[in-house]
């Protein structure tokens, strides 16, 4: 232990003498929560310039024009009286990406729907844009159904079957969709994309960071004395790792408590729950990082390494997506980092007030991983004391 407290105390130094660094590690995780809690937290899609070309001039345009104008997904410009020509020029606009889809109310809408007649209402969307284009298409179906069935019961009551519009609503839709939500009953985002943030933002800052160290120590010569020291290539790996799991936990605590001031994510009731998967996760990241940076032989070396390893997490480990969103035979990857097994734990903690039983998979796949990683670093520096 006294070998162990010298070279963490070293390394802490070292930290305390590069300002930069330090900096970097403290303050950075603030700035990421902030920016991604805000970019990522808000997936829906919103104020997606869209062209309306009302060339009905009825009842049955003017209500497909306010439902448009009241939905948050469309920024509309209407285009009352329009023409051949307006609807050229909206092929043109949609051509060039100066909108993102145009909609077209035909001549006798509104006369083709209430004498019961078939009617088109046109839509032209932009594909190029996947996230967009579903949207804009969900949307504009949502106000297509409800106008159809305020149709169908107005035409109930002029033929006698009905006596309000009301009663027309319930013989055309008699099915309701009663709908309870469980665990995250506001649908509120944050809640599923603070996890992932965390747990992103947890293993830049080790990963990289922790990649670097004995890379470091190669690069300036410093590796050569240690390697003289009686130190045992375990207490150089727990040395090495210490000051970097101390930071971790301060940056951990750091972020918690942004996350609970700016976007009312509150941990309270399952602190100890939490702990261990913080714990576990960030020794299993540093491991990663250990192992990274013996392998390496320089600091350039060891950083493309780790951003190899955290870029695939990244896009597999359903930090901000979910991994059903994936294909299948994708999917299986997504188990081989630790992070997958972090942000389902955290959720679970977080939303269903998992217990520490409940979580006993996740917490028992990070655990062999802190295991594998720890025990790859310590060979690694034994059979390389170069």
């Amino acid at each position: 232990m006294r070998n162990v407290y010298h070279l963490a105390l070293k390394e802490f130094l070292h930290l305390w003498r590069d300002r930069r660094t330090l900096v970097f590690l403290l303050l950075m995780p603030s700035i990421m929560t902030v920016l991604f809690g805000y970019a990522i937290g808000n997936p829906k899609v919103t104020a997606l310039r869209t062209r309306v070309l009302d060339r009905d001039g009825g009842r049955i345009g003017s209500e497909y024009v306010e439902a448009i104008e009241g939905s948050l997904t469309f920024k509309p410009d209407v285009v009352p009286d329009a023409t051949e020509a307006d609807v050229a020029r909206a092929e043109e606009d949609l051509r060039t990406d100066r909108i993102a889809a145009f909609v077209v109310l035909p001549d006798g809408l509104t006369r083709d729907a209430d004498q019961g007649r078939p009617a088109k209402v046109r839509v032209v969307v932009d594909a190029s844009d996947t996230f967009a284009a579903p949207a804009i298409l969900r949307e504009l179906a949502s106000t297509t159904v409800q106008q159809n069935s305020f149709l169908a019961a107005n035409l109930r009551v002029r033929d006698g079957k009905a006596r309000t519009t009301e009663d027309g609503l319930h013989q055309v839709a008699p099915i309701e969709l009663a709908h309870e939500l469980r665990y995250n009953p506001d649908l509120k985002t944050q809640n599923f994309v603070m996890p992932g943030v965390i747990g992103l933002i947890l293993q830049l800052l080790t990963v990289i960071v922790m990649s670097t160290s004995i890379a470091r120590e190669r690069e300036r010569g410093t590796m050569d004395q240690l390697a003289v020291t009686p130190l045992t290539p375990a207490e150089i790996f727990v040395g090495k790792l210490l000051p970097y799991f101390l930071i971790s936990l301060v940056v951990t605590v750091n972020v918690m408590l942004l996350a609970w001031w700016l976007f009312g994510v509150s941990l309270s009731g399952h602190l100890s729950v939490v702990a261990a998967l913080v714990v576990s996760f960030v020794l299993g990241s540093l491991g990663v990082g250990q192992v990274i940076s013996i392998v390496s032989r320089n600091q350039s070396q060891a950083v493309q390494l780790a951003v190899f390893f955290i870029l695939p997490a990244f896009v597999l480990s359903g930090a901000f997506t979910p991994i059903e969103t994936q294909p299948e035979a994708v999917r299986p990857i997504a188990y081989l980092f630790p992070l997958t097994y972090f942000c389902r734990g955290f959720r679970a903690a977080l939303l269903r007030q998992a217990t520490l039983y409940d979580l006993r998979v996740d917490l028992a796949a990070m655990g062999l991983f802190v295991l594998v990683a720890f025990g790859a670093s310590v060979l690694l520096l034994r059979s390389r004391r170069d």
